[in-house]
C-alpha cells in the first residue's frame, strides 16, 4: 500500500515538474536585419555547393580532397569532441527519470552488549541483505529542464563546430594546393627564361669569339643566367613546405608524400555566386556556433537561479534482511521505507546569487561575440568579393603587360642579333618580361586564393537547414 502510495507520488511530482515553468529567462533568438545586398555584388539565391571543389574543374583538388574527408586528424579530433557533447546531453537528459538501484551483501556483525535490546542479540551474527531503491528529483524549479536545454545547445554547438572545420581544413587545402600549383607556373616560367638566357649566352660568346662584341656583353648575359637559375631554385623550398602542409592536412607522411610538377596551370576559376545576405546567417557554421553558445549560456542563468531554491528528491529503498539465509526469503525478512528529502541552502545567498550575476555576464558576452561574429561573416563576404573584382580588372591588365614586355624582349633580340643595338637592352627587356610573366602568375594565384577566400566566407557549402 505504501509501495503503491509512493508510485503514486512519484507521477504526481512528474506531473507537477513537466507543468511548472522553469527558472530563469526562456531563449530567443536576436534578431538581426542584414542589408538586401552586397556592396560588390547583387543578389542571388544560389549558395556554394557542398563539392564546391569540383567547380575548379582539377582532377587532382577533387582526389586530394577525398582523402582529407577521410583521413584528416583535426577532423577526426572534431568528431570525438561531437560524441562527448552528445554523450554528456544523454547523461543529463537521463535525470528526468527516476533513478534505480539494486544491492545485496553479506556482513559479519558484532552487536553492542551495552546497547538497548543487547541481551536479545548474539554477539556475533552474520547479515544478509538483498535490497532495491529508488529515487527522484523534483524537478520543481526547472534546473534539470534548463540542464538539458543547455546540453542540447551544447551538443548543437559541437556538430556545428564538426562543419566549421570541415570547411577551414577544405579552404586550407584548396589555399595549399593553388598555392603550389601557381610557384609550379614560376618555375615553369623561370626554366623556360633560363633556357632562353643560355642560348643568349651561346650567341653572345660566339659573337665575341668572332670579335663583334666586348667580354662586358658576355659578363652580363652569364650574369642574367646565373640570377635566373638562383631564383629557380629559390622556389623549390616554398613549394617543398606547401607540399608538407598538405600531406599533414590529409594525415599522411610528408616524407613519402608527392605532388608531381605540371608546370604552367591553366586551372578555371569558377564563378561563385553570393548568394543573398539574409541566407547567410544559415550558412556559416561559426555563425550558427555562436548563436547556440549564445542559447546555452540563456539556459545556464536558469540553472544558477534554480540552485538558490530547495532541491526536492523522492526516495525509497526496500528489500529482505535476515541473519539466517534459509529465512531471506521470507515475508518477515522484508523491510522499506519511503518519504522526501529536502535540501536547503542555509547561508549561501549571497555566492548563489554571485553565480546568478556570473551567469548573466557570460549571457552578455555570448550575445556580443554572437553578434560580432555575424558582423565578421558580412565583412568576409565583402572582403572577397571587392578582391574578385580588382583582381579581375588587374589580370587583364597584368596580360596586356606581359604581352607588351614579350614583344619589347623579341625585337630587342633580333636588334641585338643584327648588331644595331647592345647587349644591355636585351637584358632589361628580359628582365621586364620575366617580372611581368611571374607578377602575372602571382595575379593569377591570388584570384583562385580570393575565390576560395568568398567560398569560404560563404560558409563552404554548409548549409544550417539541412542539419
Amino acid at each position: 500500500m505504501k509501495i503503491t502510495l509512493f508510485i503514486t507520488s512519484v507521477a504526481t511530482t512528474i506531473f507537477l515538474t513537466h507543468c511548472s515553468q522553469p527558472m530563469g529567462p526562456d531563449y530567443v533568438r536576436p534578431e538581426f536585419q542584414p542589408a538586401a545586398d552586397y556592396k560588390a555584388s547583387t543578389s542571388s539565391h544560389h549558395g556554394v555547393s557542398q563539392f564546391w571543389w569540383k567547380t575548379f574543374r582539377d582532377p587532382k583538388l577533387n582526389s586530394l580532397q577525398n582523402q582529407l574527408s577521410a583521413h584528416n586528424l583535426d577532423l577526426k579530433a572534431a568528431y570525438a569532441r561531437r560524441k562527448q557533447a552528445f554523450a554528456r546531453l544523454n547523461i543529463n537528459e537521463y535525470r528526468r527519470f527516476p533513478a534505480a538501484g539494486a544491492d545485496a551483501g553479506i556482513q559479519r556483525v558484532k552487536a553492542s552488549q551495552a546497547g538497548a535490546g543487547s541481551s536479545m542479540l548474539k554477539e556475533y551474527s552474520t547479515q544478509y541483505n538483498i535490497g532495491a531503491n529508488l529515487t527522484y528529483e523534483a524537478d520543481l524549479w526547472g534546473r534539470v529542464r534548463r540542464t538539458i536545454e543547455a546540453s542540447k545547445a551544447d551538443a548543437a554547438a559541437a556538430d556545428f563546430a564538426v562543419e566549421d572545420v570541415r570547411v577551414a581544413l577544405q579552404t586550407q587545402l584548396a589555399r595549399n594546393y593553388f598555392a603550389l600549383r601557381f610557384l609550379d607556373a614560376e618555375m615553369d616560367s623561370l626554366s623556360q627564361a633560363v633556357k632562353s638566357r643560355k642560348k643568349n649566352l651561346a650567341i653572345t660568346e660566339d659573337r665575341f669569339n668572332a670579335g663583334i662584341v666586348t667580354e662586358i656583353d658576355t659578363a652580363r648575359a652569364k650574369s642574367e643566367l646565373a640570377t635566373a637559375e638562383a631564383e629557380l631554385l629559390s622556389i623549390r623550398g616554398p613549394r617543398a613546405q606547401l607540399e608538407n602542409s598538405i600531406a599533414v592536412l590529409l594525415g599522411t607522411q610528408p616524407s613519402t608524400f608527392r605532388i608531381s610538377s605540371q608546370g604552367n596551370y591553366d586551372g578555371h576559376l569558377p564563378n561563385i555566386p553570393a548568394g543573398i545576405p539574409a541566407a547567410l546567417l544559415y550558412r556559416r557554421p561559426d555563425v550558427a556556433i555562436a548563436e547556440r553558445r549564445l542559447a546555452a549560456s540563456t539556459a545556464r542563468i536558469g540553472m544558477a537561479e534554480a540552485e538558490r531554491y530547495p532541491k526536492i528528491s523522492l526516495t525509497s529503498t526496500g528489500g529482505l534482511s535476515s541473519i539466517s539465509p534459509s529465512k531471506l526469503l521470507n515475508w518477515s525478512s522484508t523491510f522499506y521505507s519511503a518519504g522526501p528529502t529536502v535540501t536547503t541552502p542555509i547561508f549561501q545567498g549571497r555566492t548563489l546569487k554571485t553565480k546568478v550575476k556570473a551567469s548573466k555576464a557570460e549571457q552578455a558576452e555570448a550575445l556580443a561575440n554572437y553578434q560580432k561574429t555575424t558582423l565578421s561573416a558580412f565583412a568576409d563576404v565583402e572582403n572577397a568579393l571587392a578582391s574578385i573584382n580588382a583582381l579581375k580588372t588587374e589580370s587583364a591588365a597584368r596580360q596586356r603587360s606581359v604581352s607588351a614586355t614579350t614583344n619589347t624582349y623579341e625585337l630587342s633580340n633580333t636588334r641585338y642579333k643584327e648588331g644595331v643595338t647592345s647587349y644591355l637592352e636585351v637584358v632589361d627587356s628580359h628582365r621586364e618580361q620575366l617580372s611581368a610573366q611571374r607578377t602575372n602568375i602571382r595575379t593569377r594565384g591570388r584570384q583562385f586564393e580570393a575565390t576560395v577566400q568568398l567560398i569560404q566566407a560563404l560558409g563552404g557549402g554548409f548549409s544550417r537547414s539541412s542539419k
